[in-house]
């Protein structure tokens, strides 16, 4: 249990500590870079992340998961992984001419060529980290990402100085990739050393369970990515840099508490599989929890992008700010559907999974294209935050059937922290009645606090009312108003014992 929760602390601190590094880091480049520049890496890095994600995971993970841990299977691994990398990242470097063309922005081929590199660099590593990860080695994971954000980020910093435009981003890219390399080559030294492993045999072993890894993971690379291409292809390298300038931002809380709590709601799950009752009232909880902890971040930050926009980023960023809001909605939207796909995962339910996320993803682009005629970036984000609240929606009424939760009791989980986002919204809102304007770091940090203050009164006046008006023990409604009665079951009304 010990290692367990040593383990568990090493991933959340490297998940946290890699956000907050990474976005001092850009929050600084984005003095001195402009959103076209970011958006010249960020339609390169599209790319890259589409390799990692669909295909280098996919060929990784059954190996991570599967009961073979010879040194053997890893060095098939590495020679897969390098060679898959290297065909694309040459087929990468052979589009490039055209992509050039299609945008019509001759200073993306140094980026488009540099970035292929990187490609490479997680190719060579990928079994190296399939290794690290399959022993539960998090501290050494943790210190890796650390030691090579910070490389990284050195070397944008330097070159970003001395003039180097949108190639000091490549430059950061692959520093990193370097860095994080020699570390998980030099921790594996001395137990293993990859050699060339070539197994035809292996491959057919394990394409099945590859192609359901791949296919899960391009179902959640559109979902979570979609938007971003569909800026890229529909408006070009500055409206793309714009737009995932609101992403960075909001996708860092998104990934520390949605993930975490998903972590932890994954144990849960399948620790309490066969007991429905148990399930229900650890869904209801994990639920309230996830939205109590990001509606205030989302609202704040919502309430407050245009100021924040210019203070942290500068005026080249303003025309961002309009963004956060729809984008917010969706980054929601998300974080409760990936709490339902990962109960059901663990109770056995996947198969909805996938039909649901191309559901999801079907919609929003289709709205995207639509909206984006008339609405641009705007449109974009409009489409895509509306396809996540459906998905949402639709995840929600499928673990209600499985769960036997109904539509009210969904409605009392979400009331704190909907009204908590409200008082909070409205109370930032009527600053400036007041005579504050928000303009510096100070006012900015006033005015973020006083929502917080807000939220915080709102969602405890919910409880207190909820409490006095049915007479419940407080204990019962820590992280919502999930339950009915005390001590009653949902569905049957038949007495039970709450789990505390």
């Amino acid at each position: 249990m010990n290692a367990w929760k040593g383990q568990s602390a090493w991933s959340i601190a490297d998940n946290f500590a890699q956000q907050a590094l990474s976005f001092v880091i850009f929050a600084v480049l984005a003095h001195w870079l402009t959103p076209h520049e970011f958006g010249l890496l960020a339609i390169a890095h599209l790319m890259v992340q589409f390799v990692r994600v669909t295909l280098l995971d996919a060929i990784a993970m059954p190996v991570v998961r599967g009961v073979d841990s010879s040194d053997a299977l890893f060095n098939w691994l590495f020679t897969l992984c390098t060679v898959v990398s290297l065909v694309l990242a040459a087929a990468m470097a052979l589009a490039s001419p055209v992509l050039v063309h299609f945008f019509g922005t001759p200073e993306m081929m140094p980026v488009l060529l540099g970035m292929s590199l990187v490609i490479v660099l997680f190719g060579l590593v990928r079994a190296h980290e399939a290794r690290l990860l399959r022993e539960g080695n998090f501290r050494l994971l943790a210190i890796r990402s650390l030691c090579s954000l910070s490389a990284g980020g050195a070397v944008a910093l330097l070159m970003v100085y001395q003039g180097a435009g949108a190639m000091a981003l490549v430059a950061q890219q692959l520093a990193a990739g370097v860095v994080a390399l020699l570390i998980a080559v030099a921790a594996e030294w001395r137990i293993w050393r990859p050699r060339w492993a070539w197994s035809t045999a292996l491959i057919r072993r394990h394409a099945s369970e590859m192609n359901k890894v791949s296919t899960s993971a391009l179902l959640n690379y559109a979902n979570t990515s979609g938007d971003a291409a569909l800026i890229s292809v529909l408006l070009g390298p500055y409206a793309t840099g714009l737009y995932n300038l609101a992403k960075r931002v909001l996708s860092a809380a998104y990934l520390v508490i949605g993930a975490s709590l998903g972590r932890v709601g994954v144990t849960l799950f399948v620790q309490q599989q066969r007991d429905p009752t148990a399930l229900r009232h650890i869904y209801s909880r994990m639920l309230a929890m996830t939205l109590l902890l990001l509606a205030p971040v989302y609202t704040i930050v919502t309430a407050l992008a245009e100021p924040m926009v210019v203070i942290v980023f500068g005026e080249k960023w303003r025309a961002s700010a309009p963004l956060f809001g729809w984008l917010s909605v969706a980054y929601m939207g998300q974080a409760v559907f990936a709490l339902g796909q990962n109960l059901s995962f663990a109770t056995g339910q996947s198969a909805r999974v996938p039909k649901l996320a191309l559901a999801q993803m079907l919609l929003a682009t289709a709205l995207a294209c639509v909206l984006a005629r008339t609405n641009g970036a705007m449109g974009v984000a409009t489409g895509f935050a509306l396809g996540s609240v459906a998905g949402m929606v639709a995840m929600k009424f499928a673990i209600g059937r499985q769960l036997g939760m109904s539509l009210r009791s969904f409605a009392l989980t979400i009331l704190p922290a909907g009204a908590g986002a409200a008082l909070g919204a409205i109370l930032i809102r009527l600053l400036p009645l007041t005579g504050m304007e928000v303009t510096e770091w100070p006012s900015l940090i006033v005015a973020g606090m006083a929502g917080l203050f807000a939220y915080g009164a709102g969602v405890a006046a919910v409880r207190w009312l909820a409490e006095r008006g049915r007479g419940l023990p407080r204990f019962t409604m820590r992280c919502g108003l999930e339950y009915r009665a005390a001590r009653e079951d949902e569905r049957t009304g038949k007495a039970l014992r709450h789990p505390l």
